[in-house]
């Protein structure tokens, strides 16, 4: 896997400060379980074990990018609501 292992510095899927673990399903088995692992990448694909996510990597690659800072989603979201920058934001919207 590109960018050196999967599991340093990820975080456990689906879980929140309030609420300790919740089901998550693996991206590439469909496994249900408790304390998955998430990309370390683009924080959403979750994995059961390092096999599943390094047989789904090639599929999960496509898609996988790192989320948006926050000032450019905010840069975004306020060129949304500018009528006239439309164009511009359909160019990002791919």
């Amino acid at each position: 896997v590109a960018g050196g292992g999967w599991w340093q510095g990820s975080s456990p899927c689906c879980t929140t400060p309030t609420m300790a673990a919740s089901t998550a399903s693996c991206a590439h088995c469909g496994k249900e379980g408790v304390g998955f692992k998430r990309c370390s990448v683009c924080k959403e694909a979750c994995y059961c074990g390092a096999a599943c996510q390094n047989l789904n990597w090639k599929r999960h690659k496509k898609k996988c990018a790192p989320p948006l800072p926050l000032k450019e989603v905010t840069r975004r979201v306020e060129a949304a609501h500018n009528a006239a920058n439309w164009e511009e934001v359909l160019k990002w919207e791919g």
